[in-house]
């Protein structure tokens, strides 16, 4: 039999050739695009008419942590005041908490449903507790009502980062002809029908969306803020005018290594030959390729964070996400779903195999990640067998490690502070490729590897034990 494994990565650009000659053209021809105010309107109206809800305020972004910043900076909260943030989420995140000298308390996460538990968050609430900050991760979503309306007897504040969730809008808003359900949207709910999009709670007072080289519907970079409270969105909007534009230059400059990496991440015919080379000189390609998608490729220093993110989107990223929300396929996602519980259907459930969030309210898959009891061994097999696993595909880390590395400590890493359950996952998981592109039969291919890897491992797994 043909092995058809090679041609695929467990990373993948959710763009389109057409797409990068579109944005080309944009950066070619920025002079020829409408002013800055227009181009930010343009994209804010869209973004109303897709929302059930009228009581927000839309503000595009560099990118996720831009928001998260701006946040912090209008709010200037008094020094060592606490943030609850759910124990999964990128280092640069807590670097900005730790920057604007807060204190960041991790609080676990259930890895069937990816929830945190409400009595443990209240038990982590002090006098000191300004908000709490829950991170949607890998696409599934979780109902985060209970968490709000605790956020909201408290008086903190609640923000929802969505950077690995979007998949789409919801059609009986948007007026389109896709099928697409939110989780909160009152028609949904009416008829008790399955959701298959998220957009954040409409009560959470931010909700953060990235569409950054690896996200859905990428512009390249770029993102968006959702926020429900008119005078915070007015503080924040009227200190980001004050934040240089991003230059066009260096966007240009991004463009073009993604435009590299397109086509040794999408193109089966490119990607087949270069593995047999990279497999011969034993290269640690992946390695290579994550680094040069990632803004950085270790946790910045502050300096470098803050140069890289305070900035405004130049025209052409802004007139590019307004393109890539137009006229975006949403059957990508449908595909992906499709293939992800093709494969979820057909692996087997063992000791040593175990899935991420399968009892969410929304199971999207932004990725496809598994729990294995010995990944690196796990890996290596899979690599002989020419399957394209990864264990740092994202930057994705349990926050009591980078705190452990850290200065900025929270009260201490006691029971109410350790993160058993996350701690494990970021320990413990690997990414297949499973994705849209992937047709049928080499995901056949890739269950019957997988499912034999897992056994092997398990049952050398029950030898060492007796």
């Amino acid at each position: 039999m043909t092995n058809y494994l090679d041609s695929y990565k467990s990373i993948f650009l959710d763009i389109k050739l057409r797409d990068f000659l579109t944005i080309f053209s944009l950066i070619r021809n920025e002079k020829r695009l409408s002013s800055y105010n227009i181009l930010n309107q343009n994209l804010t109206q869209f973004w109303l008419d897709k929302n059930h809800f009228t009581n927000h305020f839309y503000l595009p972004l560099l990118c996720v942590r831009t928001g998260f910043d701006l946040f912090l900076r209008v709010n200037q909260f008094p020094e060592q005041s606490e943030i609850i943030m759910s124990a999964i989420n990128i280092p640069s995140m807590i670097t900005l908490v730790q920057y604007h000298n807060l204190k960041v308390i991790p609080c676990d996460i259930n890895l069937d449903t990816l929830k945190i538990d409400i009595n443990h968050v209240k038990r982590l609430i002090t006098s000191k507790t300004v908000a709490i900050v829950y991170a949607q991760i890998y696409g599934r979503c979780v109902d985060v009502s209970e968490l709000l309306d605790l956020a909201y007897e408290k008086n903190l504040y609640f923000i929802e980062d969505c950077a690995e969730s979007f998949a789409g809008f919801c059609s009986c808003s948007s007026k389109d002809k896709t099928t697409n359900l939110d989780l909160y949207c009152p028609t949904r709910i009416q008829n008790n029908s399955e959701p298959t999009c998220y957009m954040g709670h409409p009560r959470s007072h931010i909700t953060l969306y990235s569409f950054g080289v690896l996200k859905f519907c990428t512009s390249l970079g770029g993102g968006l803020a959702k926020i429900s409270d008119y005078n915070l969105y007015k503080k924040m909007s009227e200190l980001y005018e004050k934040d240089p534009i991003q230059n066009t230059e260096q966007y240009y400059t991004n463009v073009k290594k993604y435009f590299y990496l397109f086509w040794l991440l999408n193109i089966p015919y490119v990607i087949k030959p270069l593995m047999y080379i990279i497999r011969l000189l034993n290269l640690n390609h992946m390695e290579f390729v994550v680094n040069r998608l990632r803004a950085f490729s270790k946790p910045p220093q502050p300096s470098e964070l803050f140069l890289s993110l305070r900035r405004q989107p130049c025209r052409p990223l802004l007139a590019f996400l307004y393109h890539r929300f137009q006229t975006y396929d949403y059957e990508h996602l449908h595909k992906q779903k499709e293939n992800a519980f093709y494969v979820i259907n057909n692996l087997k459930q063992i000791s040593t195999l175990q899935f991420i969030g399968m009892n969410c309210q929304l199971k999207n898959f932004w990725l496809f990640p598994i729990l294995v009891s010995k990944p690196d061994i796990f890996v290596k097999i899979l690599s002989k067998y020419h399957i394209d696993a990864y264990r740092g595909t994202t930057q994705l880390n349990v926050i009591t490690k980078q705190l452990l590395d850290a200065d900025n400590l929270p009260i201490s890493i006691d029971d109410h502070h350790k993160c058993p359950n996350a701690e494990y996952l970021i320990d413990h998981v690997i990414y297949l490729p499973v994705h849209c592109y992937v047709p049928k039969y080499v995901l056949k291919q890739l269950i019957d590897i997988v499912n034999r890897t897992a056994q092997e491992i398990e049952q050398y797994h029950l030898r060492s034990k007796l």
